[in-house]
């Protein structure tokens, strides 16, 4: 917990200890929903250790939309900020422990202590470029270089995460990242 804080600046003790106060700590097992789409995300999920997936369901297919992974916080910020439902649905694709943040509580902190207003600043700022990132990779980088870039941010998504919903990631589909793989290893497709 401590730690969390330590990534935002220098709290004193009564700060640490509000804040340690108001999280709570979730464990799931790998498989497991974590979020169920079409309600308010009214919470943040600090991971402390695992790997929980994001994604939509449309025309009853699956696309994947973020992995978060430890050290993160997990969350759908849209529906968080407007207090409407969220369309993203949240998996726990290992074993996974979370402290989990009710919004309510987050606010009164705001209210209480204001230095934590800049942590929900900075992870507004840091949402908002993710989503930019990802957008301008998908309009600019192809396949090979989108998936080298995940490589290089995300190594452990690899041994743990099944490759069709990496593929959905990318947005494509499963045939297509075997073939970027296999030519990026200089093997025959």
């Amino acid at each position: 917990m401590i730690n969390i804080l330590n990534n935002y600046g220098s709290f004193t003790d009564e700060e640490r200890l509000a804040f340690e106060k108001i999280a709570q700590v979730r464990l799931f097992k790998a498989k497991t929903l974590v979020f169920d789409g079409n309600h308010v995300f009214d919470r943040l999920y600090y991971i402390q250790s695992g790997i929980i997936r994001s994604y939509r369901i449309v025309d009853g297919e699956d696309y994947t939309y973020y992995f978060f992974t430890g050290n993160e916080f997990a969350v759908d910020y849209q529906s968080y900020l407007t207090n409407m439902a969220s369309p993203l649905f949240f998996e726990a694709l290992t074993d996974t422990e979370v402290y989990l943040f009710p919004k309510s509580a987050i606010y009164q902190l705001y209210e209480k202590y204001p230095k934590f207003e800049k942590i929900g600043r900075l992870m507004a700022e840091q949402a908002y470029l993710s989503a930019a990132d990802r957008l301008k990779q998908h309009q600019t980088d192809d396949l090979k270089t989108r998936y080298q870039k995940l490589i290089a941010k995300s190594p452990n998504l690899f041994q743990s995460v099944p490759q069709h919903y990496i593929a959905s990631y990318l947005g494509v589909k499963p045939q297509s990242l075997s073939r970027v793989r296999a030519e990026i290893s200089g093997k025959k497709y």
